[in-house]
């Protein structure tokens, strides 16, 4: 997969998980930084249920990923999981976090 290809199809995964809001019906802006846990506050499941399909469509080993490193049950998030992260990743074709 060509790199601009790559970032577009990790733009268009996680958007089908940017609903409107409630309040503004208005869409998140995704950016390159967006922090899917605390600028996005994609919930929890969801977040797991976009890494199992991130993992599947990008080749990605999911062992490789410390879920709770990003979201955990308890306190703050070690590190954000950012959207460039997930790119990154995908580029290399390997999980480069935590």
């Amino acid at each position: 997969m060509v790199n601009n290809n790559i970032e577009e199809a990790v733009f268009s995964l996680i958007e089908k998980y940017n609903a409107p809001s409630i309040f503004s019906f208005r869409r998140f802006k995704l950016q390159h930084n967006t922090d899917l846990n605390n600028d996005f506050r994609l919930d929890p499941l969801d977040a797991y249920d976009l890494l199992e399909k991130y993992t599947i469509e990008f080749n990605i080993n999911p062992l490789e990923i410390n879920f709770e490193y990003y979201f955990p049950d308890f306190g703050d998030p070690e590190a954000p999981l950012t959207i460039q992260l997930l790119i990154d990743s995908a580029k290399a074709g390997r999980w480069l976090g935590k």
